[in-house]
């Protein structure tokens, strides 16, 4: 199956029963990353099993070729749901893609349910081809949102927080926030963290409050102490000053996948100086030359591996009674070796 534009919206908003594989690919990553998180919670539902989701990446496909054929047929602990969030950046591991989707179009019912997010691939791409073309699968490309589609999405999420707002503060908040899906929901997260127990809609004024702080944000700061390799000092400004848990986690992944963004840019010949611009937003004027350090430092590998360290506290982070304070600062103390080690 084929789907874009408004029906590629429509089944991230409600999948179709009948699909249990979905490729996602296109320029914006972060759009992409958004789509297949939407999928994994709705697959997932509120399956108890911490193990639940498996997720991979290129290099565990290049390391095990049967890594992934042995992924899908893997069962639930706890009998419920299952998902493989599988993260590819090109068509190096094709062969095992299309291999697994052969096992899943056999019996899908064994099978886990799978998601492909891809980067930039192509719509002629043999990956492409064998999801459009397979009876439970699909392939859906995301594309760059048009103002009023933004405007939706971003209504769209603020009603799914639950947040309480004045119609004015709504509209100053979609007039106003980072065109970057990724960006745009760590605001939402700010602003729920900054309304609960206050009693009140949130208005303009709050707003501006927090926007006004942001470049002094801790949690700012414990991700790019994170990036440097000063695990004591990111451990540090997360202990005496900022959020921990989920909220610390989701900052320093936002951090990194602008980082793997911008290293894919310089790794096709963009020099690195220049690479802040091309992301979207671009990089704060302020950071440039902090922003080009990290991409200097970190390889697309290292940036993937840290990747995995973080989607893995957050999960364990979501299962009951976690001790997300401390997990968070186990994340950060991992990226943080990881970024020394380039040195």
């Amino acid at each position: 199956m084929k789907l874009a534009a408004a029906a590629a919206r429509k089944f991230l908003n409600s999948p179709d029963p009948s699909i249990r594989a979905v490729l996602l690919y296109g320029p914006n990553r972060a759009l992409i990353r958004e789509g297949a998180e939407t999928l994994a919670q709705r697959a997932l539902g509120k399956t108890p099993d911490p193990f639940a989701l498996t997720r991979l990446a290129e290099e565990d496909l290049r390391r095990d070729k049967a890594r992934l054929s042995d992924a899908l047929a893997a069962q639930s602990l706890l009998g419920g749901a299952s998902v493989v969030w599988l993260r590819i950046e090109g068509e190096t591991v094709s062969e095992a893609i299309l291999s697994g989707l052969k096992e899943l179009e056999k019996n899908a019912s064994a099978c886990a349910y799978w998601i492909v997010e891809a980067g930039d691939i192509g719509g002629k791409s043999r990956i492409v081809a064998a999801f459009e073309n397979a009876g439970q699968a699909a392939a859906i490309a995301l594309y760059e949102e048009t103002d009023a589609e933004r405007t939706i999405a971003l209504k769209a999420a603020i009603s799914a927080a639950r947040l309480n707002m004045t119609p004015d503060a709504v509209e100053h908040f979609t007039a106003t926030a980072p065109t970057d899906r990724t960006l745009a929901r760590g605001e939402i997260e700010k602003l729920i963290l900054y309304s609960h127990d206050l009693g009140r809609p949130l208005e303009i004024e709050d707003l501006e409050a927090l926007a006004a702080s942001e470049d002094e944000s801790q949690l700012d700061r414990a991700a790019i102490a994170a990036a440097s390799g000063q695990g004591a000092q990111a451990v540090e400004f997360l202990e005496t000053h900022a959020s921990g848990g989920i909220p610390a986690i989701k900052a320093l992944e936002r951090r990194l996948l602008r980082l793997l963004e911008a290293r894919k840019f310089v790794d096709e010949g963009v020099p690195i100086a220049d690479a802040g611009d091309r992301l979207k937003p671009k990089v704060f004027w302020k950071e440039r030359d902090i922003f080009a350090g990290h991409v200097r430092r970190w390889s697309a590998l290292r940036l993937r591996m840290a990747l995995n360290a973080l989607w893995a506290a957050e999960l364990r982070c979501k299962t009951a009674g976690a001790p997300q304070d401390v997990l968070a600062a186990q994340a950060y103390r991992q990226v943080s070796m990881l970024a020394a080690a380039a040195d």
